[in-house]
This record gives structure tokens, sequence and C-alpha cells, in this order.
């Protein structure tokens, strides 16, 4: 056999197992970064839905006029007042159905919790009234729950039973 020959073959399948070795580690690679960007966005989704229905409770009673804490039909709820012309008019607040609900309507309209638009999906919200400040408890569609306190800017009462 030529030495010369036997060389280049040696050489040849050389670069051929270290490009398919470069190949499989680059494939390794990708896959392990898919999976980790897969994780990182499914933490974001959770954390996202967490905060964003938080924020969006604590900020409906910082801007209210009048904020009761209550249930609507058996759901914990925010019973958000109006004020001057739209004091006969209220928001209400609540989960049913697997969702963050806001009502908008006339006091004692006869509406119903599957009459209001859903914000967020939520498995539960429990409101409670001690002192002056209202903690607000959320529980997400994956069981977790996460808490907040506010202090409301005219203060909170316990209206029991909030009509629709």
């Amino acid at each position: 056999m030529n030495p010369s020959k036997s060389g280049r073959s040696l050489r040849t399948a050389l670069v051929v197992v270290l490009c398919a070795l470069f190949f499989v580690l680059a494939m390794g690679i990708t896959l392990l970064g898919s999976s980790v960007y897969r994780g990182v966005v499914a933490a974001s989704d959770r954390n996202y839905t967490q905060r964003t229905a938080l924020s969006y409770l604590i900020n409906q009673v910082r801007r209210s006029p009048s904020v009761g804490v209550g249930s609507f039909e058996l759901c914990p709820a925010l019973d958000l007042g109006g004020s001057g012309e739209e004091a006969d008019y209220h928001t209400v607040l609540y989960v049913y159905d697997g969702q963050l609900r806001e009502l908008y309507t006339q006091r004692n309209s006869g509406l119903t919790p599957a009459d209001g638009t859903a914000i967020l999906p939520l498995e539960d919200l429990q409101v409670a009234l001690e002192n002056g400040l209202i903690t607000l408890t959320v529980t997400t569609e994956d069981g977790k729950s996460y808490s907040a306190s506010v202090a409301p800017r005219v203060g909170a009462v316990s209206s029991g039973e909030v009509t629709g």
C-alpha cells in the first residue's frame, strides 16, 4: 500500500469524524438551549399572570372613590363604587369559572357572575379586610397563591353580599 495514499485516507477519515463530532455536539447544545428557553418562557408566563392580576386589583382599589369587601353570589368580591353622577353604578371584581372578571353595572341590576367580562385566567381570589387594610390573595392556574395588601385611599367597608 502506498504510504501517501493511506495518510490521505487517514486525514480524510479524521476530518469526517471531527465534522460528525462537531455536528453531534452542536445539536446537543441546541436541544439543551431550547429546553432551557421553554422553562424560562413558562416561568415568565406564570410570573406575568401573578403580577398582572395583583397589580390590576391594587390599582382598581386605589383609584376607586369607595371600596367594599364582600361576596358576589358566593364568589369573594371587591365592590368598587362610583362617585357623583356615577354613585348608582359600581364595579365588581371577582373570580368565576376560572377567570378574574369585572362587572360594571348599575346597583341591583340583577346581573350574575357569568355576565362579567373575563380579564385574566385565575383559579381563586380571596379578599380580606382587617384594620382598614385589604389583603388580596390570588391563586393562579398552577395552584400557587400570591398575596398583596393595599390601604385604599378612602377606607374600606365590609359590604356583605354584593348585588350585580
